[in-house]
C-alpha cells in the first residue's frame, strides 16, 4: 500500500492547513467498526470544518452579528458541521444524533461544544440550515485534500458523469423533471455532477442542478474548478456520448491539456457500419473504465444515502450530498490510516453498525 504523505504547496490560498496522516497501527479482522468520536479524530474533522468555515467567509462576506439583547452565541458553526458528518454516517434523525452527543462527553469535546454542554435539535437544525452551502462544499474539498496527502487520490485520470438524485417533496420549487429514458420515464429531482479519479474511485468534486440540464452544460465549469483547487497533473479525461461537444473538447485538449476519451454515438450509420470498423473496438478498450462512476453512484446511493433526499430546496440538496461524499471520503481516510486499503469503500465494515460502539 501507498503510505506516502506528500507536503503541497500553498499556491493558491485553497489548500487546507497540513494534519498528522501517518499510518496507525493495523486492525486486524473483517471489521474496522469506529465511533463517531474516532471518526473525528482520525480524519481531522473539527479542523477540516474550521478550515472550510473561514474560506467560506473570505469568498463571501456577511454582515458583522448585530448588537443585541438576550444570550450570546454558544455553540460553534463548526460543531454544527461536525454534528451533521455523524448524523449523515450513520444515518441518524436530528433527535439521535443530539442525544447521542448528549450522552458521550468526550465525542462532544471532539466536536469543539463546550464542556457539559450541547446544542439542542431544534437549534441545531436551524443553524444547520443557516450555514448555507459553501461551508459544507469546502468541508468536502479539505477530505479530497487529505486523501491528495495521503497520496490516494492523484487525479491524473479523471471521469466525469451525473446522476439523478429523486426529491422527496414533489413542490419543492428549486427542483425539475428530467429528460425521459426509455423504461424509466422522467424524474423529479436534482443532478448530481461529478468528477471520480479513476483509481481510487472516489469523488474529487461536484456540482447540483436540477435534473432537467444537460450534462454538458456543467462539464467546463466543474474541470476547471478541479484544475483550480488542486494541483492535479490531469492526463486523461473520460466521460459518455452526453458530453460530445467541440467545447468540452476543446477545453480538455487545448486547456487542461489532456487526452479527451469521450464516447460518440455513431448509431446513426447503422450497426453494420460499426461492426466493420476495427477502431470500434479499441475505442470502446479506452471507454470501459468510465464504467466506475456508474458503480461509484451505484455505491452511493445504496450504501451511503445519496438519494434519502427527504429535504427540500437546492441548498439543502448541497449540503447533503457534500456530507455523504465528506463520509465516503472519511471512510477512505480511516481504511488507509488503519492500513485496510481494501476497506476504503466498505461504509458497513468501517463504522461501528451502532453508534454507542
Amino acid at each position: 500500500m501507498n503510505s506516502t504523505v506528500l507536503t503541497v504547496k500553498r499556491t493558491n490560498g485553497l489548500t487546507p492547513m497540513d494534519t498528522d496522516l501517518g499510518l496507525l497501527p493495523a486492525k486486524r479482522g473483517k471489521r474496522l467498526w469506529i465511533n463517531p468520536l474516532q471518526l473525528v479524530e482520525m480524519t481531522h474533522a473539527l479542523a477540516m470544518a474550521e478550515w472550510a468555515l473561514q474560506l467560506s467567509q473570505k469568498l463571501r462576506p456577511t454582515l458583522l452579528t448585530p448588537v443585541r439583547r438576550g444570550r450570546k452565541q454558544v455553540y460553534r458553526d463548526s460543531s454544527i458541521m461536525i454534528v451533521a458528518l455523524v448524523q449523515v454516517a450513520w444515518w441518524l434523525g436530528y433527535e439521535e444524533v443530539i442525544d447521542y452527543f448528549r450522552e458521550h462527553s468526550e465525542a462532544a469535546q471532539a466536536a469543539g461544544f463546550p464542556p457539559g454542554r450541547v446544542i439542542c435539535a431544534s437549534q441545531y437544525w436551524e443553524r444547520r440550515r443557516a450555514l448555507g452551502i459553501l461551508p459544507f462544499w469546502w468541508l468536502f474539498v479539505a477530505m479530497v485534500w487529505q486523501l491528495v496527502r495521503m497520496a490516494v487520490i492523484q487525479g491524473t485520470d479523471l471521469i466525469v458523469d451525473a446522476t439523478i438524485q429523486r426529491t422527496w417533496f414533489h413542490d419543492d420549487p428549486d427542483a425539475g423533471w428530467s429528460f425521459p429514458k426509455p423504461g424509466k420515464g422522467s424524474v423529479f429531482g436534482y443532478k448530481v455532477h461529478t468528477v471520480v479519479d479513476r483509481w481510487s474511485q472516489l469523488p474529487v468534486l461536484f456540482l447540483i442542478t436540477p435534473a432537467n440540464h444537460q450534462e454538458s452544460t456543467v462539464a467546463i465549469r466543474l474541470l476547471s474548478l478541479v484544475a483550480a483547487i488542486f494541483p492535479f497533473s490531469i492526463q486523461i479525461v473520460r466521460a459518455d456520448a452526453g458530453y460530445f461537444t467541440m467545447p468540452i473538447w476543446n477545453f480538455i485538449h487545448s486547456v487542461l491539456r489532456a487526452s479527451p476519451i469521450i464516447d460518440y454515438n455513431l448509431r446513426r450509420r447503422g450497426k453494420r457500419f460499426l461492426a466493420t470498423r476495427f477502431f470500434l473496438s479499441q475505442w470502446h478498450f479506452h471507454l470501459g473504465p468510465r464504467a466506475i462512476i456508474e458503480r461509484h453512484f451505484a455505491w452511493a446511493k445504496r450504501y451511503f444515502g445519496l438519494e434519502a433526499a427527504r429535504w427540500r430546496g437546492l441548498t439543502a440538496a448541497y449540503q447533503h450530498t457534500a456530507l455523504v461524499y465528506s463520509v465516503m471520503l472519511c471512510v477512505a481516510i480511516v481504511a488507509y490510516r488503519c492500513q485496510r486499503r481494501e476497506l476504503a469503500g466498505s461504509r458497513t465494515r468501517v463504522l461501528a453498525l451502532k453508534t454507542i460502539a
